[in-house]
């Protein structure tokens, strides 16, 4: 009869354990944080992607566990105890399923619609459940917060089963003195009896999940090399459009790739100067997958359904004694146009200017999003005289 946990089973158990209580540890003070934290905002995406991880972590564990009959508990122990233990197993192996999957429901319902990207490198998708037919928006932000309500209520009851499956484990094994701890334990015996094929999976998880996090954190910064491209420049700039917002306190930079620019200087006729933009809203890019990848949804750009951004300038006005000029135009964006005025500097052949919108004039974000992110966002553009 077997007297041991399998290698997998074991290196599954111990995997899962300690992403558990670090999920929960950061889950408990990310709640503490201001909601307008960037703080917070970083910790709840590697939230997400550990959270995903234990689901098809313990996902794998049941499988093997259903394959792999684990060790029979000594008859000798009261039914009672027997009992309990088993019934704390069902609960724990529940309570780690449904609470990774509570949230993964709060997330794909949430009116924020924010993607998730597992370490800021691995898509995920989004339940079905905001696509449903008549699913409206108050139905998602309904299913978002009582789903919050389960995450957060059945979370504290995995921290309960957590504690008191240790607080038994260390009865057995320091008062009762029965060694029921070693059938689960990485010990001598399991180390000489574990081949690499038994460890290879769990190892190569983690080992990937770590990667990938210094690989995150190691990667340049591009928001800053897209703010640069505004900067004139007759030697790099040929059409750039940037843009700058702020997120949960924080500056979010980003650009659109594709834009064209048109500009028309007469200085002999100054009426018929005229300035021509296009943005392709799809093309933008922040450095940050799972905010290009939300920006473009329904509740932001809507890029399916409103591909460009377009600027057309209705007064080009050169300002005596200077190499600037005061533009006034249409900025359409989402099918709404605003008038916007602002200058236009011309240097080294470049000609570039910058000018603040309010996002919610166009309909920008705002399913649910001015608590993350401010109203008032900055537009730089530049483009070398042709």
């Amino acid at each position: 009869m077997r007297k041991r946990y399998t290698s997998i089973a074991i290196s599954l158990h111990w995997l899962i354990a300690i992403l558990l209580i670090g999920l929960i540890a950061i889950g408990k003070y990310m709640n503490e944080l201001e909601e307008t934290d960037h703080l917070r905002f970083e910790l709840i995406q590697w939230h997400k992607s550990f959270g995903i991880l234990v689901l098809l972590l313990v996902l794998i564990r049941i499988a093997w566990r259903l394959t792999h009959r684990p060790p029979r508990l000594s008859a000798a122990m009261p039914l009672w105890e027997r009992f309990a233990a088993s019934a704390t197993h069902v609960f724990l192996y529940l309570l780690v399923l449904v609470v990774p999957l509570s949230g993964w429901i709060m997330v794909s319902a949430s009116p924020l619609n924010l993607a998730t990207e597992l370490f800021g490198a691995i898509p995920w998708p989004h339940l079905p459940i905001a696509t449903a037919n008549g699913f409206t928006e108050s139905d998602r932000k309904t299913v978002s917060e009582l789903s919050w309500t389960v995450h957060h209520f059945l979370a504290n009851g995995l921290l309960i089963l957590v504690l008191l499956h240790i607080g038994a484990a260390l009865r057995h094994q320091f008062i009762l003195k029965d060694n029921l701890l070693s059938r689960m334990w990485i010990g001598t015996e399991h180390r000489r009896h574990m081949d690499l094929s038994h460890a290879l999976l769990p190892g190569l998880l983690l080992a990937a999940a770590m990667a990938l996090f210094l690989w995150e954190k190691a990667a340049p910064d591009v928001n800053d090399a897209a703010l640069s491209a505004s900067e004139p420049s007759a030697v790099t700039v040929v059409d750039a459009v940037n843009f700058t917002a702020t997120q949960m306190g924080e500056p979010l930079r980003g650009t659109f790739d594709t834009v064209e620019i048109e500009l028309v200087i007469d200085n002999e006729a100054p009426a018929r100067s005229s300035l021509q933009a296009t943005v392709h809203t799809g093309s933008i890019n922040t450095g940050d997958g799972q905010i290009d990848s939300t920006v473009v949804t329904a509740d932001w750009f809507a890029s399916d359904q409103y591909p460009l951004a377009e600027f057309r300038s209705t007064v080009v006005a050169p300002v005596a004694g200077t190499n600037e000029f005061s533009v006034t135009g249409d900025l359409t964006i989402r099918d709404t146009s605003r008038p916007v005025t602002f200058t236009l500097s011309i240097t080294d052949g470049v000609a570039s200017g910058e000018f603040p919108i309010s996002r919610s004039d166009y309909g920008v974000g705002t399913g649910g999003q001015d608590e993350f992110i401010e109203e008032e966002v900055t537009i730089r553009f530049a483009t070398a005289l042709k």
